[in-house]
Parts: structure tokens; sequence; C-alpha cells
């Protein structure tokens, strides 16, 4: 079975770093992958969009909640949009972020799995609600479907 963790062979998997050096554990890089300049950088990008989003996002429940005029069956799908990408912004972005700031994956499989887990499913949610938004909004556009 094909595992997308493998460097092919460059020798910086699996205890592939200098000779007598301990071995890194299973499926971690043992040299990182970046410059600490460049996980500054990625952290700080990461931060900004999970912060933006988290805002954002927590902006346009909070309106929804508030406003009795906007609870229309259009604005419920935003809030569907917001609520999917708020948990993007608070589990997709979190873990990541935090590896950044700490120069390389720090979870374990676990971890990664979650990662991969949960920013693939909140995304897929999200799609799918975009298509129930322009569906609403543009039913004609959609007669050949």
């Amino acid at each position: 079975m094909y595992s997308g963790n493998r460097s092919g062979g460059q020798g910086y998997w699996d205890g592939g770093g200098a000779a007598g050096a301990e071995p890194a554990p299973a499926g971690t890089l043992s040299a990182p992958l970046f410059s600490p300049g460049t996980y500054e950088r990625l952290a700080l990008l990461l931060g900004s969009i999970g912060l933006l989003g988290v805002g954002n996002n927590l902006l346009v429940l909070v309106l929804y909640y508030k406003f009795q005029r906007l609870r229309t069956p259009t604005h419920l799908l935003l809030v569907n949009i917001s609520l999917s990408d708020l948990l993007v912004s608070l589990f997709g972005v979190t873990f990541t972020f935090v590896s950044c700031l700490r120069n390389g994956w720090v979870w374990d499989t676990v971890g990664c799995v979650w990662d991969g887990f949960s920013g693939s499913l909140f995304a897929t949610v999200t799609r799918h609600f975009y298509f129930l938004e322009w569906r609403t909004v543009f039913p004609q556009s959609l007669m050949w479907l």
C-alpha cells in the first residue's frame, strides 16, 4: 500500500540522518523541512488566516442570532457555511499553526489523521453548502442537472 509520508528514498525519513545519530520516530522527519524564518512566516500567515476565519464566521453567527429579519432559508445556508468554515478555522489551522511554531510536525499519528480528516470533512461540508446555496439562489442555472 502506498504511503504519502515517504520521501522516495532521499535519506531524511526513518533515521536517515547522520551516521551514529539517534534515529527519528517512524514517519517523522529527522531534519527540518524549512528554515526557522520560513516557519515563522508560515506561522504568522496561518495565525492571521485562523484569526480572520474565526472572527468573521463568529460575526456572521452572532448577526444571524441577533437580527430576526436575517432568519430566512437563504441566510440559514450561509450560517451553515459559516459554521463549517469556523470549524475549519479552529480544527484545520490549529494543528498546522502549532507545528509551524515548533519548526516541524509535533503531533503523533492520531493527530496527523485527525488533522487530515477534520480538514477534509469540514471542507467537504462547506462545498456542499455552497452548492445548496447556489442552487437556492440561482435555480434556473441548474436546470440541466
